[in-house]
């Protein structure tokens, strides 16, 4: 069974007994007796459309060394999770959407994906068909998250927020603008151009043509990664990660990978999915 279905509390007690974190500015030590992140919910546009889907977003701002964690963190942190949602009849949610996070190295080389300062995760709103204009749709959310700095504790939010049904389509948010930054950091499908994935005897071999660094981040779903501070960083455009995995005829190589390449300013991010028959 992966690490990765570790429970908070292991994780939580383990970074904070060890030190697994970035130490804080000025060696103060941070405190557990408040939250260190806030929650809050955005829209994409200032209205809502009957049969549309709009998308929401779960902005965290975090503290300065503070985090919280991707989903398929290595280290077992728990991600933001929607505990309970309160929606109009014929309202619907879908699956949360994980921008890349960013590679964390704590003391002793323990390797997790995070992130920091803000980050905004999308979740599609199902709009039905039978929201007339002039109604007022109230979306409100209740999440559950582990933030950690040199110590981890359990966080919670809870935000509403109520949207006009517009007949006519609607103008953007003046929040629009972190939907688009986080949309941008969304993967996009293998293979990237120029690219190749193998996995063969539990050791995923990946070539990205021109790439001057690679980044893997593993997913929910990704085997054990040997070594995964050093594994999971290539300056170069070929990068190899070893599993842990008794039975290398089941491993299953699952995540996200940012590519650079000369003369870009940004990365490009793609999913990986690979599993030993394929």
């Amino acid at each position: 069974m992966s690490h990765f279905l570790l429970t908070t509390v292991l994780a939580g007690a383990a970074l904070a007994l060890l030190g697994f974190a970035d130490e804080p500015q000025g060696g103060a030590p941070e405190s557990k007796d408040r939250p260190h992140a806030k929650f809050r919910i955005i829209s994409e546009h200032a209205e809502l459309t009957p049969g549309t889907t709009e998308t929401l977003g779960l902005v965290f701002t975090l503290e300065p060394h503070w985090h919280v964690y991707f989903k398929g963190a290595p280290g077992g942190g728990n991600p933001p999770e929607i505990e309970k949602a309160s929606l109009p009849a014929g309202y619907s949610l879908g699956e949360i959407q994980w921008p890349a996070p960013k590679r964390y190295v704590a003391p002793g080389g323990i390797y997790d994906s995070v992130y920091e300062e803000e980050v905004t995760l999308l979740v599609p709103l199902s709009v039905p068909e039978s929201a007339k204009p002039g109604d007022k749709a109230k979306i409100g959310l209740k999440m559950n998250w582990l933030e950690c700095s040199d110590v981890c504790v359990f966080g919670n939010g809870e935000d509403a927020k109520v949207l006009n049904v517009a007949a006519a389509k609607p103008a953007r948010s003046p929040d629009a603008a972190l939907i688009e930054k986080s949309r941008e950091l969304l993967p996009k499908p293998w293979p990237a151009e120029g690219a190749t994935a193998t996995l063969r005897d539990g050791v995923l071999t990946i070539q990205v043509a021109g790439a001057n660094r690679l980044e893997f981040y593993p997913g929910p779903e990704c085997a054990d990664v040997a070594k995964a501070a050093d594994a999971t960083i290539s300056n170069s455009e070929t990068m190899t990660i070893q599993f842990l995995n008794a039975n290398k005829d089941q491993v299953i190589a699952d995540g996200i990978l940012g590519v650079w390449r000369p003369g870009t300013q940004k990365p490009s991010y793609f999913s990986v999915k690979k599993n030993s028959s394929n």
